[in-house]
């Protein structure tokens, strides 16, 4: 089976080999871009000289060129991000946060299957995940075999993610692990109406036993849980309906804390190498939404929310619909907290000043810097929305941030006041 699943991988990544040649799709052609760029303008010999001289590793630099050509190709630049910044960041339907935050890329997933098929440690449940895979390509394609594969077996990948990346480098962990602890710091402190939410309780937790994300996903226990699937190698269909059947019934990885695990792993591979802009942008706000969500701003007097909703000076539509307003409320005062969290981060140390500035000289390079990465991938958490939505209600705080308007050199002037939450 393994000289198989090895053959299968072999001839995939030779056809992947002419694919780049006769007919690039739209991810190979950012990654061929990507390269180009590096082996062009970055050399190793450069790279070395440049890491020496700055804190920046040389993953960080690659990461930063590849994240700003990302962009390039996802933002519609012939829109004007100050009269419609939905248009700006989703107009082209190509949100980079969808990218980021959901499914890894294909050339992700062969890696990561192949680094668990080449893993040492032999078990139970691994052994149905190759034998699905092998079923799966008997009938499908391997792209999407390796997706299928994903979706069906993601606490596999979060064995292998774990046990690959984190115990080896912990540098994107101990990031991660600061960010929520410097969030708790903050949500637990006298006076705060949120101070006594039991979410601020199980964070705590759950950021102690994540300094180990292995205790989530050891071998016996994944054994244990996928026990009662039945997977036959030579039969997808009958596959596919016993993994159906099972994962509606399991729900050891489908909540609770060993979901929060999972998907904590999942973000923190594709986090690897991301400016601590990216983190502030995609993990800080919606911490603070799970606060704000559950506590104060559910406590208000309902002449309170008018009140606020009427100093917002709120479109009709939102105005007149009493969630569309909680829920105004709730991202105003979320992107306010995460662009402090990030502001205060800046501010700390004379070290996160220069690393700052490194980082900004390379995406210069691409007429972007932090900020307006931060701003772009905070927009594009909420494509999916739609136009009305978006402008309406989860980017009101972002787009009367005087930073935001500074960054994007708007000509209009903040009418709204945001003091009023």
């Amino acid at each position: 089976m393994c000289c198989l699943f090895r053959l299968l991988c072999q001839h995939h990544q030779l056809g992947r080999k002419f694919a780049y040649c006769n007919r690039c799709s739209a991810a190979v052609a950012k990654l061929c871009l990507f390269f180009g760029v590096l082996l062009l303008n970055l050399s190793p010999a450069s790279l070395q000289e440049i890491a020496r001289e700055s804190y920046l590793s040389e993953l960080r630099m690659q990461e930063l060129h590849n994240i700003a050509i990302r962009l390039e190709h996802s933002i519609d630049a012939d829109k004007n991000p100050c009269e419609s910044y939905f248009d700006y960041v989703c107009g082209r339907n190509r949100p980079l946060f969808s990218i980021m935050g959901h499914l890894p890329e294909n050339p992700e997933l062969i890696q990561l299957l192949t680094e668990l098929q080449e893993d040492p440690e032999q078990f139970e449940a691994k052994q149905k995940l190759m034998d699905f895979f092998i079923s799966c390509n008997s009938r499908k394609s391997l792209d999407d075999c390796y997706r299928e594969t994903f979706e069906y077996f993601k606490p596999l990948f979060g064995y292998i993610i774990s046990k690959n990346y984190f115990d080896k480098s912990r540098d994107e962990l101990n990031t991660f692990l600061i960010i929520l602890r410097d969030f708790i710091k903050q949500a637990d402190v006298p006076n705060q109406r949120y101070r006594y939410q039991p979410i601020i309780d199980r964070l705590n937790t759950l950021k102690s036993s994540f300094n180990y994300p292995q205790t989530y996903f050891r071998s016996a226990e994944l054994t244990k849980e996928y026990k009662p699937l039945k997977i036959y190698r030579e039969s997808y269909q009958h596959n596919v309906k016993n993994l159906d059947v099972f994962l509606r019934r399991n729900s050891t990885f489908a909540q609770g804390t060993h979901k929060i695990a999972l998907d904590w792993a999942l973000y923190l591979y594709q986090s690897r190498h991301k400016p601590m802009a990216y983190y502030y942008a995609t993990l800080s706000p919606h911490l603070w939404m799970s606060i704000y969500n559950r506590s104060e701003v559910r406590e208000y007097e309902p002449q309170r929310i008018v009140q606020i909703s009427e100093c917002l000076k709120l479109p009709q539509f939102v105005n007149v619909l009493e969630e569309a307003r909680n829920m105004t409320i709730i991202y105003i005062k979320s992107f306010k907290s995460a662009w402090t969290d990030y502001s205060n981060w800046l501010s700390t140390s004379s070290q996160n000043k220069i690393i700052n500035s490194q980082e900004n000289n390379i995406l210069r390079q691409y007429k972007l810097d932090n900020e307006k990465l931060f701003f772009t991938l905070f927009g594009q958490n909420f494509c999916e929305f739609g136009r009305d939505l978006a402008e309406s209600v989860f980017f009101v705080g972002m787009t009367h941030n005087m930073h935001f308007t500074n960054a994007y050199a708007c000509a209009y002037r903040t009418e709204r006041n945001y003091e009023c939450v």
